[in-house]
């Protein structure tokens, strides 16, 4: 488990968040982070050894977690992930929508139905997540924080192909401004926002573990949501790009 950094405190003390895909790369570094944070945890993901490792790191740091493994495509493993939350740990204060996938290709190559799975576990799955979180969320102090990863790619598309993977996340960005308006109007406290980061240095972007200084490490993108969830109330950090230094997207 990663050393708590001098500046994190246990400002999430009796809070219980839910990762999903926390296996490994952004939400591993996102769980571990908001464990030493204080909260218990519920955390998800398709890999059985990879989840595992994350849930022995944290409880090997004294933190509380709960691994549930499952594949965010299923509703009905969505309906008992939520339920078991419920039972495991009563209450729910913060999830993190980190799960999703990356596909590119020409649109030559690249079939409708891998679009769809594309949008199934990129977009769909989240909202899912979301409806169910503020449910839970509802139901108890009308407070908590949502938070959907999504990319640079929810704001342009860098690689140009099909656009399967911007797609997925110009829609998931959709949903979030939308969720957060509604639950804004109507006048609750929940927060839904998203973390947007550049290319980040996880098997998903660079299988091959080459140093490439314009890749963001995974812990700054945590420590970002971990400022988003730890906001001042009153103080909604909305829609949030990070990249690197080195990186040139704009």
């Amino acid at each position: 488990m990663t050393r708590r950094a001098d500046w994190t405190p246990a400002v999430l003390e009796g809070r219980h968040a839910l990762v999903t895909g926390a296996g490994r790369g952004i939400g591993r570094a996102v769980a571990e982070l908001l464990a030493q944070a204080g909260a218990s945890l519920t955390i998800t993901a398709r890999s059985a050894d990879e989840l595992d490792a994350t849930a022995a790191a944290i409880r090997g740091a004294g933190g509380t977690v709960d691994a549930v493994v499952g594949d965010l495509t299923d509703d009905s493993f969505v309906e008992a992930l939520f339920a078991r939350t419920d039972e495991w740990a009563g209450h729910l204060d913060v999830l993190v929508n980190n799960a999703g996938m990356a596909q590119f290709g020409s649109v030559a190559d690249v079939p409708p139905e891998q679009l769809r799975r594309t949008l199934e576990l990129n977009t769909i799955a989240p909202y899912a997540c979301m409806r169910n979180a503020i449910a839970r969320m509802r139901a108890g102090s009308d407070d908590g924080h949502i938070v959907n990863v999504g990319s640079v790619e929810s704001y342009w598309t860098a690689q140009g192909e099909s656009g399967a993977y911007p797609a997925s996340k110009f829609a998931l960005r959709a949903l979030t401004l939308a969720v957060a308006k509604e639950l804004k109007l109507g006048g609750s406290g929940i927060r839904v926002s998203m973390v947007n980061p550049g290319g980040t240095d996880t098997t998903l972007v660079n299988p091959d573990g080459k140093d490439n200084p314009r890749l963001l490490d995974p812990q700054i993108v945590a420590q970002t949501i971990l400022h988003t969830v730890t906001a001042p109330p009153g103080v909604h950090v909305l829609d949030t790009l990070v990249v690197s230094q080195a990186a040139a997207y704009w």
